[in-house]
C-alpha cells in the first residue's frame, strides 16, 4: 500500500476547491479534472450533455469492470477556501471534490486498467448527466459511487419528488372579497393538506419527509393576489407512483395544479459482506446509474455538512475514505 502525503492530498483539494463548479457552470472545473486524470494516464472523453456542458469519461482501458463515479457540480454560493487544523473548507469540499480525490488515489494504488471513471454533470439540480450517461454504452460490473456517507457504505436511500404548485385567483381590493379571489389562499390550504397528509412509511428508510422549500405571490397586503406558486420537495420511501394519485387529489381540489420537475424512486442496495453501513434521506445519481451496474454508494465526508456555509471535510476522512475505496476496488475486480 503507497503511502500518501497529506500536505500533498490537502493541497489537492484547495486547488480543486479554488474552481467554482456550482451547476450549471461545471466548464472549468470539468476540463481540470480532464487534465488531471490525463497526467495519470488516462483517456479522457466527453459525453456531451448540452452546450458547453458534458460528462466525462476518464479510462485506462475502453470497457472497464469498474467505474469509480461521482457528479462534478456543486450547490451555491461558492465559497472561500481555508484550511484549518486538518479540515478543509470549501464549497464541495465534502459534496464531493474530497471523495473524488479520495477515488482517484484508490485507483492509483490498485494499479488497474480495469478501473475507470464516469464524472457527471447536474446532480446538484435534475441529475442531468447522470440520465444522460445511460448511453455511455459501457458495461462494467460495478459502480462505487462517491457521496459524503462518513465512510459508511449505503443500504438504501429515499427517492425524491420535486414538484411545483401553481395556483390562479382574481385580483381585487382586500376590502370586498366577494370582487376577487386570493392565489395565496389556495396554495396556503393546499399546502396545509399536503403537510398533514398520511404519507408511505418505510421500515428500513423510515417516514415520508416534505419541504415546503419556496414560496411566493401576491403584490401587497391589501390586494387579494392574482397568482402564487410553490417549490415543493418530498423525500419518498415507496414508489412515486403509490404518491403522485393522492398529491393530484389533494392540490386539485383546493384550484392548485400539481407539477412535477423530477421523480426517482427509493434505492435499495446489497452492500458489500462485513461493510460499515447506514441508510440515507438524500437523493444521489445512483437511481440512474443502477440502470448501468449494481452501485456502492459510499465516501468520506458528512452529509449534513454539504450545502452550508461551512462546508467542509476532515483530512483523515479522505485517508480513510482512500482505504476503503481501495478495499472495495479490490473487492469488485475479484481480488
Amino acid at each position: 500500500m503507497s503511502t500518501i502525503d497529506p500536505e500533498k492530498l490537502t493541497q489537492q483539494l484547495v486547488e480543486w476547491l479554488e474552481i467554482d463548479s456550482v451547476t450549471p457552470g461545471e466548464r472549468e472545473y470539468l476540463e481540470h479534472l480532464e487534465r488531471f486524470f490525463t497526467d495519470l494516464g488516462y483517456t479522457c472523453s466527453r459525453q456531451e450533455v448540452s452546450q458547453d456542458r458534458w460528462n466525462l469519461l476518464a479510462l485506462k482501458d475502453p470497457n472497464p469492470r469498474l467505474l469509480y463515479s461521482t457528479h462534478v457540480d456543486t450547490v451555491p454560493p461558492f465559497l472561500p477556501v481555508r484550511v484549518e487544523d486538518g479540515t478543509i473548507y470549501g464549497r464541495g469540499a465534502c459534496d464531493t471534490k474530497g471523495g473524488l480525490l479520495s477515488m482517484a488515489h484508490a485507483a492509483e494504488r490498485l494499479g488497474s486498467d480495469d478501473v475507470g471513471f464516469l464524472l457527471v454533470v447536474g446532480e446538484e439540480v435534475d441529475h442531468i448527466g447522470a440520465k444522460f450517461s445511460e448511453k455511455i454504452g459501457l458495461n462494467p460490473e460495478r459502480i462505487i459511487l462517491c457521496e459524503p456517507t462518513i465512510n459508511r457504505v449505503v443500504q438504501a436511500q429515499k427517492g425524491m419528488i420535486k414538484v411545483t404548485f401553481e395556483a390562479e385567483g382574481i385580483a381585487a381590493h382586500s376590502a370586498y372579497p366577494d370582487r376577487g379571489e386570493s392565489a395565496v389562499h389556495k396554495l396556503i390550504a393546499a399546502t396545509h393538506e399536503i403537510l398533514a397528509a398520511q404519507w408511505p412509511d418505510n421500515e428500513i428508510l423510515g417516514p415520508t419527509t416534505i419541504n415546503i422549500g419556496q414560496i411566493s405571490g401576491g403584490v401587497a397586503a391589501n390586494v387579494f393576489a392574482p397568482s402564487a406558486d410553490a417549490l415543493v420537495l418530498i423525500r419518498t420511501v415507496a414508489p412515486t407512483a403509490d404518491y403522485l394519485e393522492q398529491l393530484e387529489a389533494l392540490t386539485s381540489k383546493h384550484g392548485v395544479r400539481a407539477t412535477v420537475m423530477v421523480e426517482n424512486d427509493p434505492v435499495f442496495f446489497e452492500p458489500p459482506e462485513g461493510a460499515q453501513t447506514c441508510t440515507v434521506s438524500f437523493n444521489t445519481d445512483a437511481t440512474y446509474l443502477s440502470r448501468i451496474a449494481p452501485v456502492w454508494l459510499v465516501g468520506p465526508g458528512d452529509i449534513e455538512v454539504a450545502h452550508t456555509d461551512h462546508e467542509h471535510i476532515e483530512l483523515q476522512s479522505m485517508l480513510d475514505g482512500i482505504d476503503l475505496y481501495e478495499r472495495l476496488g479490490r473487492a469488485a475486480l475479484g481480488e
